[in-house]
């Protein structure tokens, strides 16, 4: 599981990122779209908004705010349960084959 590089941040970089309570709202939506997505048997149930996407968000709002403990660990939580989800999810060539 790659972790985005915030979650490591020092002081110094965390002085330019935004208040974690300002990611409450996204990490709210997030769990609710990444959990709606990963119970999904479409590899994509929402058109172009494929697990990179949803990984990509992630990575981003770890990346611009200083995330508390209790969020990094809901952000961990989340990438988690897009790598399980990916393993059970059917490819296309499996689609295909169907």
């Amino acid at each position: 599981m790659r972790k985005p590089k915030s979650l490591q941040a020092s002081a110094a970089a965390r002085a330019s990122l935004k208040p974690a309570r300002a990611a409450d709202a996204q990490l709210d939506h997030l769990e609710h779209m990444i959990t709606a997505f990963a119970k999904s048997n479409d590899p994509a149930p929402l058109g172009c908004l494929d697990q990179s996407y949803w990984r990509r968000r992630l990575g981003a709002l770890a990346d611009e705010s200083d995330l508390v403990a209790t969020q990094r660990a809901r952000v961990l939580r989340l990438l988690d349960l897009l790598d399980r989800s990916d393993a059970s999810k059917p490819t296309a060539s499996t689609q295909a084959a169907a």
